[in-house]
């Protein structure tokens, strides 16, 4: 029995020098990005002279809490931010809704093609988006689009990605709950609705967590179909700020800008972090 003992200490011994190693390396990388965040709430608080001082000073000499009006008073910030929680919610309940329904179908519907056709949309995984943008830029000018919240959504409206991660999640619900469903007379839309979704909540919020933020932080498709001042999202707003703030001057202000743009992102993860790590977990079939 001792000797059996000699033997488990060592291992347990060396995995929890394992975990111990893992857990200072996750806390100081932690620790380096949590400082570029602390940094940029300090400046956004400091005097503009202080932002780039040398030595640099980590608190600010006086704390100036109004440079977060001066984004609203100094340029048209809170229509940016109308105009980027307007496409951002409309395009991730248009994800949720039209991904669901093509995770469905190539899940638990058997026809001619179904595994080309998945096959087909995995692999525009492959393709950047910059390759297709101007052929996409051309469509949407042709319809009238550009300049319009149009253009600024309807491209956007599904993903490879959300189709993939649904339909794998989709794949877990048993079919013969299904078939006991059609047995009761159930249409296909009312099975999906009452009875697969239900079970699809937390894949449903990671795939709205991803593309909220791939949305919210999207430039170059903004950019392109709504440029101007009506349409401009966050993204292509700060960039205009930035332009017409050079210098030292308006770092301050830019600094609360993006703090403030950062905060939708940040306040649904904390929301959502739960059911995110729950719907990548059953997408990734771990138990």
């Amino acid at each position: 029995m001792s000797a059996g003992v000699a033997v488990v200490n060592p291992v347990r011994r060396r995995r929890r020098a394992g975990k111990i190693v893992v857990f200072v390396l996750l806390l100081a990388g932690g620790l380096v990005f949590a400082s570029v965040f602390v940094y940029a709430a300090l400046a956004a608080v400091k005097p503009a002279d202080e932002v780039l001082a040398n030595p640099m000073r980590w608190l600010p000499s006086e704390w100036l809490w109004g440079n977060f009006a001066l984004p609203f008073e100094q340029a048209p910030f809170a229509r940016y931010y109308l105009n980027s929680t307007v496409v951002g919610v409309a395009v991730t309940l248009l994800n949720v809704l039209t991904c669901t329904l093509a995770g469905y179908s190539f899940s638990k519907f058997a026809y001619r093609g179904r595994n080309l056709l998945f096959f087909v949309v995995l692999a525009t995984l492959m393709v950047p988006l910059e390759v297709i943008y101007v052929p996409l830029y051309a469509l949407v000018f042709d319809l009238g689009w550009v300049n319009s919240f149009a253009g600024l959504i309807i491209p956007s409206a599904t993903s490879a990605f959300g189709i993939f991660l649904m339909r794998q999640s989709i794949d877990g619900v048993p079919d013969e709950l299904l078939e006991a469903a059609r047995i009761d007379g159930a249409g296909e839309l009312r099975i999906l609705w009452n009875v697969v979704a239900p079970m699809m909540v937390s894949p449903m919020a990671a795939l709205a967590l991803f593309i909220f933020m791939t949305n919210w932080d999207s430039h170059l498709w903004p950019l392109l179909v709504g440029n101007d001042e009506e349409h401009r999202t966050l993204p292509v707003g700060l960039a205009a700020m930035q332009a017409n703030n050079l210098g030292s001057g308006g770092l301050p202000m830019m600094m609360a800008a993006a703090l403030l743009a950062l905060l939708p992102t940040l306040l649904l993860f904390l929301v959502l972090q739960r059911k995110f790590v729950e719907g990548i977990t059953m997408t990734a079939g771990i138990k």
